[in-house]
């Protein structure tokens, strides 16, 4: 046990997911894949004990996942505690970004902290049923960077970090996400799971050469391009077992109409976040980004909300523990 604080205030920032190795198993490396923190947008919330009853802060659906996740933290941890959570900010559910993951860590972390609880992350993650496929956004949660999953073993229910390194500073991600369109989840997610054949051994060895003499080697020596083309080919290969269940290499028409654009306008690092609609362009800088963003929103006509320029987010949440 460690001392409690009264309050806890908790900010993290987004997972994108560029890909799953071998999402059956067929190499022993169940759901072993790649992704990466970014800045924004990201959760932030504000934690602490509540004398009567729980209460949340939030609009929905957001104050329903926070309330779900409460439960399951009394529920593994046995404790009868009610919690006060002020959400300030949340992005969706269901664009790709793994917000899921971020809330319920965001909320397992605040309540056991409250608690004076201590964890390792998967005791932590378990507390709200976090990392049950992909631990990208779980190990993403702690410790930030470009980080690339091991896989599920017997040995663990949270599947072990292989590699992680700081994506250099002056890199930029742009994000856009259509309008009104979620990617799968729940019992569709599952059911396309269920339904994977095996992955061509070739295959599954071509996606481990782009993470390590790929991504990994290029994000070591701050090579964009090289970083680039490897991000790009990797998505689209881990890609193909899911392009039926999405109806091609992107999950809207629109993403795949953007896409085409920047990699025409010679940005190469253009791939979707998990299930989208999450769509990611990598740039050299901010310059870079800004540009290549204010091209998008006049060509497509996208709004703010629609488009943004984020950076590597290479820190784990922030936990701030007060009075």
């Amino acid at each position: 046990m460690s001392p409690a604080p009264e309050s806890v205030i908790i900010e993290t920032g987004s997972r994108l997911h560029f890909g799953l190795i071998d999402p059956v198993g067929s190499s022993g490396r169940l759901y072993a894949g790649a992704g990466v923190m970014v800045d924004s947008p990201g959760v932030h919330l504000a934690a602490r004990l509540s004398p009567d009853g729980d209460r949340v802060a939030a609009e929905d659906p957001v104050a329903g996942r926070v309330t779900d996740f409460i439960c399951r933290f009394r529920k593994h941890t046995g404790c009868d505690a009610r919690f006060n959570i002020e959400i300030a900010s949340c992005p969706g559910d269901h664009l790709g970004l793994g917000t899921g993951t971020q809330l319920g860590m965001a909320v397992s972390t605040a309540c056991s902290n409250l608690l004076g609880l201590d964890g390792e992350i998967e005791t932590v993650a378990g507390r709200t049923d976090r990392g049950r496929r992909s631990a990208i956004g779980v190990h993403g949660f702690e410790r930030g960077g470009f980080l690339i999953d091991g896989g599920k073993t017997e040995e663990r229910e949270l599947s072990a970090l292989r590699a992680r390194i700081e994506l250099p500073r002056a890199w930029r991600f742009l994000l856009v996400i259509a309008p009104g369109h979620h990617g799968l989840s729940g019992q569709q997610e599952a059911d396309c799971f269920e339904q994977l054949g095996a992955i061509p051994a070739e295959t599954v060895g071509r996606l481990e050469a782009l993470l390590d003499k790929g991504l990994l080697t290029a994000a070591e020596n701050d090579d964009w391009p090289a970083f680039s083309r490897a991000l790009h080919e990797f998505g689209l290969l881990a890609g193909e077992p899911f392009q039926e269940a999405q109806g091609g290499a992107f999950s809207t028409d629109l993403a795949a109409k953007i896409a085409r654009h920047l990699r025409g306008a010679g940005i190469e690092g253009v791939g979707q976040s998990s299930w989208g609609p999450a769509l990611y362009a990598l740039l050299p800088g901010q310059r870079e980004a800004e540009t290549a963003a204010e091209e998008l929103r006049k060509r497509f006509g996208l709004h703010d909300g629609e488009i943004r320029v984020t950076r590597p987010r290479n820190r784990g949440a922030t936990v701030e523990a007060g009075a």
